[in-house]
């Protein structure tokens, strides 16, 4: 893991991070469908299984080894929104116009939708950026053939929902609710963006042309609403001056070779950050000192090469002096060696997400 991490402490952090990613995964063979199917345990933070915003940030260890295994996780997934289920013994019908959030609580997928957690545009965005990335690497979209009608539903969601996405929660959901959040938002439309380019491998050029006017439109409308007053920084939320966050989302604009958000932009926040440093690494946002030790590597990841050796090297300081004696904390304090809560869950297989980086 040296080859584009430049430092030995990524490379340790990286072989920690699989085993812990592998290690909450469970392959299985479908009798009915002739294919495998993986399902991912959420650990700790709940019991759910194959929660959409654990696969995502768990993705890059996966898809950086196997584009292939990553797509058996998401097949469950898709068969459960496309109301595929009545075979299985436990027919749910899925009536949301956007992605799921979970299946079920672990071992069992029998969640009704009007129990899930919603988290709309979080979830939808994240599936649309991980098949994207999956489609490009194979080349292939044939997997892709029964739910065509369904990623069509949820990319028009996107439309509809940007660019503000309201009162919404994301994957942050331990600060609740965030209204007109920026970080939120950017997802949303680089995911509109990774839909055109598929739409464009398919050789449906029409939608493609439209998704992707529909993204830059809403790209130059996010630069305007996220641009703080001080022209120093993006906001956390599009109505809250003063505030900032880490835009961790963004990291899939440079991975599918998107060109939405300016770089300037990004690199805007990128030297705000370096004010904002703590002892252990960047807060994820104003409103506290604690981070995510996965969206902490995809900021870093856009970073130049200083700065994500900074970056890289508060997280692994942290991970190695930790008083708190648990598996791999993802969400810890900046300020002191202790976790603030979790432990043990996949999402820390973001960190290979730098491997992604073209």
């Amino acid at each position: 893991m040296t080859a584009k991490g430049q430092t030995p402490l990524y490379g340790e952090m990286g072989a920690l991070a699989y085993r812990q990613v592998t290690g909450g995964m469970k392959l299985v063979y479908n009798n009915i469908k002739g294919q495998y199917w993986t399902f991912l345990k959420e650990i700790s933070s709940d019991g759910d299984v194959s929660t959409v915003d654990v696969i995502y940030p768990a993705s890059p260890a996966i898809l950086y080894y196997s584009p292939q295994l990553y797509q058996t996780l998401l097949l469950p997934l898709l068969a459960y929104a496309n109301n595929e289920t009545a075979p299985y013994g436990a027919p749910v019908n899925y009536n949301l116009a956007w992605a799921p959030h979970h299946l079920g609580r672990w071992p069992v997928c029998n969640l009704a939708p009007n129990h899930q957690e919603q988290m709309p545009v979080e979830e939808t965005a994240n599936l649309l950026l991980n098949i994207r990335y999956i489609t490009r690497a194979e080349q292939s979209t044939t997997w892709l053939q029964p739910y065509w009608r369904l990623l069509d539903i949820w990319s028009n969601y996107l439309i509809s929902a940007l660019p503000d996405p309201g009162n919404q929660l994301c994957t942050d959901d331990f600060e609740g609710p965030s209204p007109h959040n920026s970080n939120l938002a950017v997802k949303g439309i680089v995911a509109l963006g990774a839909y055109s380019q598929l739409m464009t491998q398919i050789g449906n050029y029409a939608a493609g042309n439209a998704y992707m006017s529909i993204a830059k439109n809403f790209a130059d409308a996010w630069v305007i609403n996220s641009t703080d007053a001080s022209g120093t920084h993006t906001k956390l939320q599009y109505n809250l001056t003063g505030t900032w966050s880490q835009k961790y989302n963004l990291v899939w604009q440079p991975i599918l070779g998107l060109d939405l958000v300016p770089s300037s932009v990004i690199e805007m926040d990128m030297k705000y950050y370096r004010t904002k440093m703590q002892t252990f690494g960047l807060p994820l946002d104003s409103r506290s000192l604690f981070t995510k030790t996965d969206w902490s590597m995809w900021t870093a990841a856009m970073a130049p090469q200083d700065q994500f050796i900074e970056i890289t090297n508060a997280v692994y300081a942290w991970t190695n002096v930790t008083t708190s004696r648990v598996p791999w904390s993802d969400w810890y304090w900046t300020d002191k060696p202790t976790a603030k809560g979790f432990k043990a869950r996949p999402v820390i297989g973001g960190i290979f997400v730098k491997m992604l980086m073209p």
